[in-house]
Parts: structure tokens; C-alpha cells; sequence
């Protein structure tokens, strides 16, 4: 090889250890490349014009790195910035589908039910009677679509739609508001809920109907907005004073919230504890106590039953004649309730006196009910409100991952007892019910339910088409969406 080849070629390995040199970043590598160049250009390795364009090239490349690095920076912080400030903006809420501003003060979110039931009936027939009273049925129990939400963080609201059809399978003949309130809620110990809503009374009837145990509740249940106060218009001031501790205190319109009558305001109140949480500041058990109470007058009322806990169309009992204005009516509610781990036990004894210009009524009722999670899920209860809510599957059903859903098992005995009342002809004054049920929480928001009914009169009632039964029997299932 001649001088002039061995010249450049030494100079080309240089020139390329010089650039991996340069091409590191650390500031002592970039020092080291330099002296490098130096020597070479002192020993004539490389010429001055070869060092000033390698020097020229490797600062653009310092600088156009650097200021890459500073942009990349700035970007990354930028979008972290937006992220954290719109992070649940415009997105499916946690607790269901729904939008809320930036500031987090103000959402609306969409909620709905629909429970689809069918009810396969049979019946003991009072002697000398041969027709069945009743058809086998397949409706939609309930249908309802709604919207809350809040505005400026201390306002709540709640407006739900009832929809229904008689003549088309539908539970109901007609379509009305469900729901329609508006809370003001800033101080959570004191708040302060205007409209119609459910009423502070009973623990198994402030339960929704998504969440109850049993498809239908307890035989004085079925009589809501009579037995027990429901969705009536009113005010209501509610809180939650300490941990485990909730109350409720409410003006109501009563009955003349559904029908046109003179009555005067109901006072409902009703106040819940769970001890366990209020003397320990512990969720291992739930250890529920409430107390309800109501008091108003009215115009005038003949004490009636709605129907049992499978729906047959015709009010087992009625009084034999009315109680003349006016009728002081009170109402009183003790319930309790014990969950834990996957097991819970509840329970509820009501009372109730109509005294009227005539003569005095009285009557009462139970039930007592226990429930267990096969799956192992703990009960879902609300401190806040005193209430039970949804068992989320701990493995919800999937046939890729292998879930399996939540399954529960169910029993309830319950009793309606106005043994000291005289009945209408063809109806009784006294039923007990046992209601057995296997429910399967496929994920958050379906599940399905099959329960046995059978009713026991300790007379005669009466069917939809005018036969006397003495029992009445039910297989119910039902498929529910809720959201």
C-alpha cells in the first residue's frame, strides 16, 4: 500500500471514531471526541479543513438533538396536563354511561331497567269451584329509562320514565313519571330533596327493585303508597350524621298523589344505624337497625291489599266497609338486618291503626328472609342510605375467561295479618307466604332469577275470573338489564 492510501485510509478510521465518539451524548464523551480530533490534526492524521466540517456537522447535530429533547419534554408535559384535567370529560362514567364537564361539577348520566317476566301459575280451588282463576303470564314488569346527574356539584337531580302498555304485555296501563327530583346537597349530613320520590320508610321498599333479593317483595310490600309510603310528592330533608348513621324526614302528599282526594300530609320519617360501622369504624359485617314511622289524616279510606307476591290480579283482602273522616292513619316500621361475608339475614314487623269517626282498624305484617352468596361475594350496603345494592360477581360470566357469574340462594317466610278486621265477601283477612329463590348476576348489569311462591289464605279469596282459592302457587322468572 503506497503512503498517500495508508493517509487516507487512517484518516477515514479516524474520522469514524471520532464520530461514535461524538454521536454519545454524556458531555464527557463529547470532550474526549474533541481531543481526539485535536491530536489528529496536530499529527497531521487529518487536514484542518476535514476537522472544521466533522466539528461544523457533530454541534448541528448536538444542537438539532437537544432541542428535539426539549420539544419531546415539553410535549409529554402538555399532554399529561390534559389528560389529568379532562381525564373522565366526555367519557363512560364508572358508575354508568355518561358525560361530566372538565371542572367535575357538573354530569349527566343515562340509567334504565327492564325486567322481563314470566309466571307460570297454579292453585288450590275452594270446593265446588272448577274454573282456574288465572292465566299464565308473560309481560314486561317494568320498563324505565332516565337520566341523573348534578350541576354546580351541590345540586343533584333525578328524572325517570315508567313506560307501559296494558293491553300490549305490559305491567302497567299507562306511561308516567317514575321519578322527578332535585337535591340540594352541600352539606352531605343535611340535605335537602324536592319532587317525587320514595319515601323514608322500609328498608326491603327503599331498595330498588334492580337490587331487591326476591323478584317481588314481601306481602305488605305489595301494597306501596297504602301499607307502605312509595313514590309520593313531597320534601324531604336526609343526611348522614356519622359514619353508619342515616335519617330521613318528609313531608308528603300521600294518596293524593295518585288519586284525587282530599287527605292532609303524611309525616314520614325513618332513621337507620349500622352499629358495626358506627361503634368500630369497620366494613367486616354490616349489623343494620331502623325505625319508621308515619303519621297523617284522611278523608276517608277503606284498607285494602294490593295483591301477593305473584301478582294474582285481585286484592285477596278488603275491608267490609269504610272508615269514615276523619281517619288518623299511623304507620310504624322496625327492620334489621345481619350480613356477613356472603351470608345476610333481614327483616322487617309493621304496624298500622286507622282510626276513624267510626271505628278503629288494625293490622300488621313481616317477613324475615336470608340470603347466600354461593360465589362468595360480600353484600353490597350503603352507609349513606341505609340500604342494600347490587352483588358484583367477583368472576363475571364469560365463556372466554372461564367466569362464572354470582349465584345466590334465597328463602322468605312473610305474614299479612287483619284478623281483627271483617272482610269484604269472597276475601280473606289473613296470608302467609314462603317464597324460595336462585338468582345468577351474569356481570354488572344483567341478571336473572327464578323463584317458587306458594300463598296460604286462611279463607277464601278470589281470582281474576270470580273462583275461590284457598292457595295460591307461582313459578317466576324474570331477566333483568339495568344500568
Amino acid at each position: 500500500m503506497t503512503q498517500s492510501n495508508k493517509l487516507i485510509a487512517a484518516k477515514r478510521v479516524a474520522i469514524a471514531v471520532a464520530a461514535v465518539c461524538a454521536s454519545l451524548s454524556a458531555p464527557v464523551y463529547a470532550n474526549d471526541s474533541k481531543a481526539l480530533l485535536d491530536l489528529m490534526l496536530k499529527k497531521g492524521v487529518i487536514t484542518q479543513k476535514d476537522y472544521d466540517e466533522f466539528v461544523e456537522a457533530t454541534k448541528d447535530q448536538a444542537e438539532n438533538k437537544a432541542f428535539r429533547e426539549q420539544r419531546i419534554d415539553q410535549d409529554v408535559s402538555k399532554a399529561v396536563k390534559f389528560l389529568q384535567k379532562n381525564a373522565d370529560a366526555g367519557q363512560v362514567m364508572k358508575s354508568g354511561i355518561g358525560i361530566q364537564s372538565a371542572d367535575g361539577e357538573n354530569t349527566i348520566q343515562l340509567s334504565g331497567r327492564i325486567h322481563m317476566d314470566y309466571r307460570n301459575y297454579g292453585h288450590t280451588l275452594a270446593s265446588g269451584n272448577t274454573t282456574d282463576p288465572l292465566q299464565d303470564a308473560l309481560e314486561v314488569r317494568r320498563a324505565r329509562l332516565g337520566v341523573r346527574g348534578q350541576f354546580q356539584k351541590d345540586w343533584k337531580y333525578e328524572i325517570v320514565g315508567n313506560y307501559g302498555m296494558g293491553s300490549n304485555g305490559m305491567s302497567s296501563g299507562s306511561t308516567e313519571i317514575d321519578v322527578a327530583y332535585i337535591d340540594y346537597a352541600a352539606n352531605p349530613m343535611a340535605s335537602v330533596r324536592m319532587g317525587k320520590f320514595k319515601m323514608p320508610f322500609s328498608l326491603e321498599q327503599l331498595t330498588s327493585s334492580n337490587n331487591i333479593d326476591f323478584m317481588e317483595r314481601s306481602l305488605v310490600g305489595q301494597a306501596d303508597t297504602e301499607l307502605i309510603p312509595g313514590k309520593e310528592t313531597g320534601v324531604m330533608l336526609f343526611g348522614s350524621p356519622a359514619p353508619g348513621a342515616h335519617y330521613g324526614l318528609a313531608l308528603s302528599t300521600g294518596r293524593g298523589n295518585n288519586n284525587a282526594v282530599n287527605d292532609k300530609p303524611d309525616v314520614i320519617a325513618r332513621g337507620t344505624v349500622n352499629a358495626h360501622k358506627y361503634f368500630s369504624n369497620s366494613d367486616a359485617m354490616i349489623t343494620h337497625f331502623g325505625i319508621a314511622y308515619s303519621k297523617g289524616e284522611l278523608s276517608g279510606v277503606t284498607p285494602a291489599s294490593a295483591r301477593t307476591e305473584t301478582r294474582a290480579s285481585s286484592a285477596f283482602f278488603q275491608s267490609s266497609s269504610a272508615l269514615t273522616g276523619p281517619v288518623n292513619r299511623t304507620r310504624a316500621g322496625l327492620e334489621a338486618a345481619v350480613a356477613v361475608d356472603a351470608f345476610k339475614v333481614q327483616g322487617e314487623f309493621f304496624d298500622y291503626d286507622y282510626e276513624g269517626a267510626n271505628r278503629t282498624d288494625k293490622l300488621k305484617g313481616y317477613y324475615a328472609q336470608a340470603v347466600y352468596n354461593l360465589t362468595g361475594e360480600k353484600h353490597n350496603y350503603s352507609n349513606s342510605s341505609g340500604t342494600f345494592g347490587w352483588i358484583k360477581p367477583n368472576q363475571p360470566f364469560s365463556l372466554a375467561k372461564g367466569g362464572m357469574g354470582a349465584w345466590q340462594v334465597g328463602l322468605r317466610f312473610s305474614k299479612f295479618d287483619a284478623s281483627d278486621i271483617a272482610v269484604a265477601a269472597g276475601k280473606t283477612n289473613e296470608a302467609d307466604s314462603t317464597t324460595v329463590g336462585l338468582t345468577w348476576f351474569v356481570n354488572d348489569f344483567t341478571r336473572f332469577m327464578l323463584n317458587y311462591v306458594t300463598t296460604d289464605f286462611n279463607g277464601q279469596a278470589v281470582g281474576s275470573s270470580g273462583s275461590r282459592i284457598t292457595k295460591d302457587r307461582a313459578v317466576m322468572l324474570r331477566a333483568q338489564v339495568s344500568f
